[in-house]
Parts: C-alpha cells; sequence; structure tokens
C-alpha cells in the first residue's frame, strides 16, 4: 500500500513532444522579453537624444539675466558658435550644471 502511495505523489514524467513545446515556449518567451527590452532602451535613447537639446535651452533662457538671449533659437546659435555642436549634447557645463 505504501508503494501506491508513494507513485501517486510523483508526477508523471513528460513525453518528448512535450519536452520541445515547452521549451519552444520558453524561447518565444525568452525571445519577446528581449525584444521589448531592446525597444525600450533604443525609445530611451531617442528620448534623451532628442529632448536634451531643447532642455539645453530652456534652462538657459531661464537662468540667463534678461536680454541675453532674444530667443530659443539665438541660444542654439550661440552654444554651437562658442561651444561647438556637440555641446547640445554634453551635460553638465555653466549653469546647466548648478542644476543638475
Amino acid at each position: 500500500m505504501s508503494s501506491s502511495s508513494s507513485s501517486s505523489s510523483t508526477p508523471p514524467i513528460p513525453s518528448k513532444e512535450e519536452v520541445k513545446e515547452e521549451v519552444v515556449t520558453a524561447t518565444k518567451s525568452t525571445l519577446s522579453g528581449l525584444r521589448s527590452l531592446t525597444a525600450g532602451g533604443v525609445g530611451g535613447v531617442c528620448a534623451v537624444v532628442v529632448g536634451h537639446p531643447f532642455d539645453l535651452v530652456k534652462v538657459r533662457l531661464q537662468t540667463a539675466d534678461k536680454g541675453v538671449y532674444t530667443g530659443a533659437i539665438d541660444v542654439v546659435r550661440r552654444t554651437v558658435a562658442r561651444e561647438g555642436l556637440a555641446r547640445v549634447w554634453r551635460h553638465g557645463a555653466g549653469k546647466l550644471e548648478l542644476l543638475c
């Protein structure tokens, strides 16, 4: 009688086809998660590349003394002329550094 109770508590051994199906399902799930992670990373990078220049312009306009800049285009023009185009994406110079 003890042998019948121990055999009923052990789960049945899956067939070869069932194991293959489980592996395929797990692989698809892993690839889906990896795609989502990659898409989120690419989206984040794009948001920074596009958004950082706008933030730089906003901060420079907010922190500059009155009359230093005539507008957003003036901020971009002067920043590129004085510091180069790469500065628009570089972090932490001048008054922007104080806010970060």
